[in-house]
């Protein structure tokens, strides 16, 4: 029976020893083209353990960040790889190992290891880090508030803003500490219509005002208390427009001549306060008043012009609106006496010996005229439609922004206190547009009510 079952192993035994070697090659082959080897990369952020072997005492260390991850690849069946990611894998530099301390920087040997991963199949993109060892410093940061782009409803702006605390305490590397210059608190106050607490996130701002890295401050800061949420209250100032002025002046103009009229650009502004404050200014009846200290017409024979900061004029707790600048133009008018301004309306102006080429334009509706007596006739009895007003248009020959004197007409009895000069835009009419010579002298001036 033995014999018999030799016989059969042993007959043909080339043949059969040359298929097994082939079925191996061919299993082999299957797997390898089924399941191939491959290299893939993975980014991974590195682990430091056993701190305290260095951060204790007065010292302390920390990272560059570019050397806080390290590339890993993995060289393994596609099977295998398939079921890798980063987070599979595990990158450390253990700070007992460090050989030499006397480096600058220090270096610190890597470990790497992947379960499921044979320890061959994997390797770094480098095999150390440096890292820096250096003295602890503090520094007591005052907190700065920014609501950034963010603003409250309408109706409203942001009055104060108060943190819970005022100001904060780091630690950390000295060469990280010597570039913080300030920290700041972002609250968001987007819609707001009431007052309110909002959480903040804060920021620290190196010495040239850019944003320290949060990487950089999470690693290598450490902050004396928890203010992960830090709380800011945020106070609400409503808005109320239409405010204006009563002006007061000191001193007295020149002989025969008087204050005619006191007026302001803009002529009514916008303020943002609290109730407490804007009840106030409601019983002065919504109007500032301007002190007598700030405008002199002493001896004034003509308009006295001067710039008021509205700031220095406002109660605690009211300021201006930020769409609106923080100063106003006070015109005090100084005319002779027995004399009056006349408002008189551009497109009532009579343009003679314009260009048909040509047009003429107004950066104002109106022209201020001043007139006075020169008999018995009382100023109260003449207005606009009594005056005319002509503009020789023959000196302009091409467009531009020009000023030309005005011919007045006046009714008997009036003459002019001063030459009237109107500032006019002159613009050419294209080509193949055709106007006839009267629309030209008569209506061809266009007025612009900007």
């Amino acid at each position: 029976m033995i014999r018999n079952l030799l016989s059969k192993i042993t007959h043909n035994f080339p043949l059969k020893l040359v298929s097994v070697v082939l079925a191996v090659v061919l299993w082999y082959a299957a797997i390898y083209y089924s399941d191939p080897k491959e290299t893939r990369s993975y980014s991974v952020r590195i682990d430091v353990i056993n701190e305290s072997y260095i951060a204790s005492g007065k010292q302390v260390f920390y990272i560059d960040d570019i050397y806080k991850t390290v590339t890993v690849y993995i060289n393994d069946n596609a099977s295998i790889l398939s079921r890798i990611n980063a987070g599979n894998i595990t990158v450390t530099a253990d700070l007992t190992q460090i050989v030499d301390f006397n480096r600058d920087p220090v270096m610190v040997p890597l470990s790497v290891q992947c379960t499921g991963v044979d320890q061959t199949n994997i390797s770094l993109s480098r095999e150390t880090i440096p890292i820096r060892i250096e003295n602890v410093d503090s520094k007591e940061l005052p907190i700065t508030i920014s609501t950034g782009d963010t603003v409250p409803n309408k109706n409203y702006e942001v009055g104060t803003l108060t943190p819970e605390v005022s100001s904060i305490v780091v630690n950390g590397p000295e060469s990280i500490i010597s570039q913080i210059d300030s920290v700041v608190a972002h609250v968001n106050v987007s819609n707001m219509t009431t007052d309110g607490e909002r959480k903040a996130t804060l920021s620290f701002i190196d010495k040239d005002q850019n944003i320290i890295s949060e990487d950089l401050i999470n690693d290598s800061i450490t902050i004396e208390g928890d203010y992960s949420n830090l709380s800011v209250y945020v106070e609400l100032w409503k808005k109320r427009s239409g405010i204006t002025f009563n002006i007061n002046y000191t001193g007295t103009p020149a002989t025969d001549f008087r204050v005619y009229q006191t007026t302001t650009s803009p002529d009514e502004i916008t303020v943002v306060g609290n109730s407490d404050a804007l009840t106030s200014l409601e019983a002065a009846g919504n109007a500032i008043t301007i002190p007598s200290d700030r405008i002199n017409v002493e001896g004034a024979s003509d308009d006295v012009t001067v710039d008021v900061v509205i700031s220095d004029l406002l109660p605690d707790n009211m300021r201006i609106s930020a769409s609106m600048n923080d100063y106003i133009t006070v015109t005090v008018s100084i005319m002779p006496v027995d004399s009056k301004k006349i408002s008189y309306d551009v497109d009532r102006i009579d343009i003679i010996n314009l260009q048909e080429k040509l047009s003429i334009s107004y950066s104002k509706t109106t022209v201020e005229i001043k007139v006075k007596t020169t008999g018995t006739k009382k100023l109260t009895d003449l207005t606009a439609d009594d005056l005319t007003v002509q503009l020789d248009a023959s000196s302009l020959t091409t467009a531009g922004e020009f000023e030309l004197p005005a011919a007045v007409t006046l009714p008997e009895g009036y003459e002019l206190v001063d030459d009237v000069i109107i500032p006019v835009v002159v613009k050419e009419i294209a080509a193949d547009t055709t106007t006839n010579k009267e629309s030209n002298t008569v209506s061809g001036a266009t007025t612009n009510n900007g």
